[in-house]
């Protein structure tokens, strides 16, 4: 872990950097701060996630992403960013925070791990007066707990549970599930466009028919309101290089994007809305809730 990381003041970590920073650090970091600083002037929004920075980098005009030479760091050229570049982006974003170019709350870093935020009328008892609560609800389940911190506010501000996870939901999750829904129950879905995220509505959908209990029957749908292969050339989202999928995954991806004519080797992240939407991803899910609401979805 970084100097920063552990407890010891900025101001110290500062002091220190000629000793435990190269100038290559320096430089890199710098450039970090530069786009963050950009990003920040653009949005208005002072957090984004590390994904989210590197879709920022990619549609700069001007992002000058310098290449340094041997144990100097002397800048030999600046070129426009590329994604390739972004296999880096963690280790110079670290590296920006513990100098102090960029806060530590900036930038959110990719995370794994399950977690919840449920609205206070989902932690008191399912039943109310001996009676079962008989409102429907909403859920949004996202497999992509990085973005969860952007979300929780607008579901805390809508009154519905946002459920996280990497991959796939443990069975601990869609017990509790069942535990609380007493009446219909819809799940609003959030995931990449990637043969292993792509189905993730439908998966969930089959994984929670077969996982009920018997005498529970409480009407509990899925949808998808993103990724969908439609998005993305609605909203000019690219697609970039990403983790392969099983065979299975990969063929059955192909043939969901044929019909869209996208490259099948290629994904497209949640993350990216964080540029190509209007307001990032909160405010995507905000404009989604309020699709469903009047019942566009």
């Amino acid at each position: 872990m970084l100097a920063a990381a552990k407890g010891v003041s900025m101001g110290s970590s500062i002091a220190n950097e000629a000793y435990v920073f190269t100038e290559t650090d320096k430089t890199k970091s710098k450039w970090v701060a530069r786009v963050y600083q950009d990003f920040l002037r653009r949005t208005g929004r002072p957090k984004t996630t590390l994904r989210g920075l590197f879709y920022h980098a990619l549609q700069m005009k001007d992002s000058e992403y310098p290449i340094c030479g041997g144990f100097v760091g002397e800048i030999r050229i600046m070129r426009p960013y590329h994604e390739q570049d972004g296999l880096k982006l963690l280790k110079w974003a670290r590296k920006s925070k513990a100098m102090g170019f960029v806060s530590l709350e900036a930038i959110i870093e990719e995370t794994s791990g399950e977690g919840s935020f449920l609205p206070a009328v989902m932690q008191t008892n399912d039943h109310t007066n001996g009676q079962m609560r008989s409102t429907p609800a909403t859920e949004v389940w996202l497999n992509k707990p990085s973005l969860s911190s952007l979300l929780i506010p607008i579901c805390k501000k809508h009154g519905i549970a946002l459920i996280w996870f990497d991959g796939r939901p443990s069975k601990e999750a869609v017990a509790s599930l069942f535990a609380r829904a007493c009446a219909q129950t819809t799940i609003l879905t959030l995931s990449d466009l990637s043969p292993k995220d792509a189905f993730f509505a439908q998966d969930l959908a089959d994984l929670i028919d077969g996982s009920r209990p018997v005498g529970h029957s409480a009407s509990i749908e899925v949808k998808s309101i993103g990724l969908v292969p439609d998005q993305i050339g609605l909203l000019k989202i690219p697609l970039v290089h990403g983790n392969r999928g099983q065979r299975e995954e990969e063929e059955r991806y192909e043939r969901y994007l044929k019909k869209c004519s996208l490259d099948p080797r290629k994904v497209a992240e949640l993350d990216a809305l964080e540029v190509y939407y209007p307001g990032g991803v909160a405010a995507y899910l905000v404009d989604a809730l309020s699709r469903y609401l009047h019942g566009d979805i």
